[in-house]
């Protein structure tokens, strides 16, 4: 029996209390890749780092190598020992939480997320601290609504108050905060969990402010660009070809990702030994940077990367198109090999250098155009956020809130939803739901998700099913029987136990309709197919046009159609 719904005061309460530790967290996650960086980087003990600032370079020489390496064996040691969940940008977990297991994570990945993240980050490795506070969040939001037992829908609202909390205090982006709950994490809109998950985010936004300081992501003066007008909206025609590339780009990231994870889960040896060997690389790739460019440049958030982009430190489209190709290349194998960290700042860097390269190379062709190279820049990192994690409006308002100048919307939105269009061409699945794609668990992608559209009739199906032929004995157990002559379906029996007398023997086999079905058709589509054959079972094949025995993995019957609609409904 479902536990009853919990009262709204109470929801706000724990909402409120979510937004306090997301905010006290945030800041705690800051102080801990602090903490790892100037250990590991300046062989100093302080909990002062802006991530604006090019890290030294002339600290450890050579031997700058070793550091990324260091940080692996620690992240490997605490991942495998105490939470394998904490490995990877966090995101897909939750997700997979909220899908597939009643909104639940348990206590320990907090711990072991935090610190293994903080030494990834701190270490070198180039990825970002967004996935991590926002695995943390909702793994908080997730505890409270374990320990007050609530209904599933409920305990998932509040693992999304506690992801928009974590995210809007790292970035100081209430908005964006909420966006990205609503777009990636709520399974369904309403007016509470609207309330609940801004109550949260506001109360984090507030405490982090406190902590952390008011200042935008990227505090440039600079920035403050006049909005287009009239005379320059011709320079909009620029951001179509330019969100096309995006898009691409965008794609290649997600689908790199994965590869590089496959390629080293192939490799011989363990999580440590990959992991290392990953982490070298990286290491290797940073030092050569600080000996031929000066800087680190593709290590750790890339913030300071970025900052230069902005203010036009960083001009040359060829220099800038290679940080692109070796961000993407050091974020691939930090994550690949198993790291624990984010892909937004990534993402970021790669849409600020891509962005600043096309707008170079555009002021080169059109020298006359009115429109900034900051401009491209900015378009640039909300289309790979967007493109990449499906989460298109929080990437667009996060960009807003993170430089602080509103008057970039028009290109930057007109950039996103064509990158986003096309990723979604290229590659179905986000750089999120791919991981769980390849688990085999399928996970929706944008507002108020469908639930029936995205879980697939293999994740439901029952394997328990007989073939049989004339003449051979019944089985002993009910389910559905098939009989079969010359590998084809004769037709279809359903055995069960009489429910007021479940002594009674089983019934000899009543008659029932039945259609076939592709196992990674959806349920909706198998609920329209049954309703269009006028069918009551569904067998499930690989080849459902064959309609072969030898083809059929499983079966569908109301039993199963009525669970799926139960569990989405918990969630609703």
């Amino acid at each position: 029996m479902e536990t009853q719904n919990r009262h709204i005061v109470l929801l706000c309460f724990l909402a409120i209390f979510i937004g306090v530790i997301g905010g006290i967290g945030a800041w705690v996650f800051r102080l801990l890749i602090a903490f790892f960086h100037n250990i590991l980087f300046l062989g100093q003990f302080s909990l002062h780092y802006d991530a604006n600032l090019h890290t030294p370079t002339n600290v450890w020489g050579a031997g700058i190598i070793l550091v990324p390496v260091i940080g692996a064996v620690g992240v490997a040691w605490l991942v495998k020992t105490f939470a394998p969940e904490a490995k990877g940008h966090g995101v897909p977990e939750v997700m997979d939480a909220i899908y597939y297991n009643e909104g639940r994570i348990r206590p320990v990945v907090v711990i072991v997320k935090s610190l293994a993240s903080a030494l990834s980050i701190g270490s070198g490795g180039a990825i970002g601290r967004e996935g991590p506070i926002i695995q943390i969040g909702a793994t908080f939001g997730s505890v409270m609504g374990s320990w007050v037992a609530m209904p599933t829908r409920q305990r998932v609202i509040l693992m999304a108050a506690g992801a928009g909390a974590g995210i809007a205090a790292t970035f100081n982006a209430p908005l964006g905060g909420i966006l990205f709950a609503v777009e990636l994490l709520l399974v369904s809109v309403s007016a509470q969990s609207i309330f609940l998950v801004a109550t949260s985010t506001i109360m984090a936004t507030y405490i982090g402010r406190q902590l952390l300081g008011t200042s935008p992501s990227f505090d440039v003066p600079a920035l403050q660009i006049p909005a287009f007008g009239v005379g320059d909206n011709w320079g909009l025609i620029l951001f179509l070809p330019f969100g096309l590339l995006c898009g691409v780009a965008g794609t290649v990231f997600v689908r790199a990702i994965y590869w590089a994870e496959d390629k080293f889960d192939a490799m011989p040896g363990n999580y440590y030994s990959r992991h290392m060997l990953g982490m070298g690389i990286v290491g290797v790739m940073i030092y050569l940077m600080q000996l031929y460019a000066g800087h680190f440049y593709v290590q750790g958030v890339g913030y300071a990367t970025i900052l230069d982009v902005l203010v036009g430190a960083l001009s040359d489209p060829w220099f800038l198109l290679l940080l692109f190709a070796l961000k993407m290349i050091a974020t691939c194998l930090t994550l690949g090999s198993g790291a624990s960290g984010g892909v937004f700042s990534p993402s970021l860097f790669m849409g600020a250098t891509l962005g600043a390269a096309f707008g170079s190379i555009m002021h080169m062709i059109f020298p006359g155009l009115e429109v900034g190279i900051p401009v491209f820049a900015i378009a640039g990192m909300a289309a790979m956020i967007g493109s990449t994690t499906g989460a298109v409006f929080t990437s667009v308002v996060m960009l807003a809130e993170m430089t602080g100048d509103y008057d970039t919307v028009l290109p930057t939105v007109l950039t996103t939803v064509v990158a986003y269009a096309v990723r979604r061409k290229l590659s179905p699945a986000s750089i999120y739901t791919l991981k769980l794609n390849r688990r085999g668990h399928s996970v929706p992608e944008g507002l108020n998700s469908a639930v029936l559209a995205a879980r697939r009739i293999q994740d439901v199906m029952t394997r328990n099913f007989s073939i049989l032929n004339e003449g051979d004995p019944l089985p002993d157990t009910p389910g559905i029987v098939i009989w079969s002559a010359n590998g084809n379906v004769m037709r279809t029996e359903q055995r069960f136990v009489e429910r007021n007398n479940p002594e009674a023997a089983l019934s000899v086999g009543t008659p029932v309709n039945y259609a076939f079905i592709a196992e990674d058709a959806s349920l909706i589509e198998a609920l329209q197919t049954l309703e269009q054959q006028g069918a009551d079972v569904a067998l499930v094949s690989t080849a459902p046009q064959a309609k072969a025995t030898a083809d059929i993995v499983g079966v569908v019957t109301e039993t199963e159609l009525s669970q799926a609609l139960k569990n989405a409904a918990a969630l609703q």
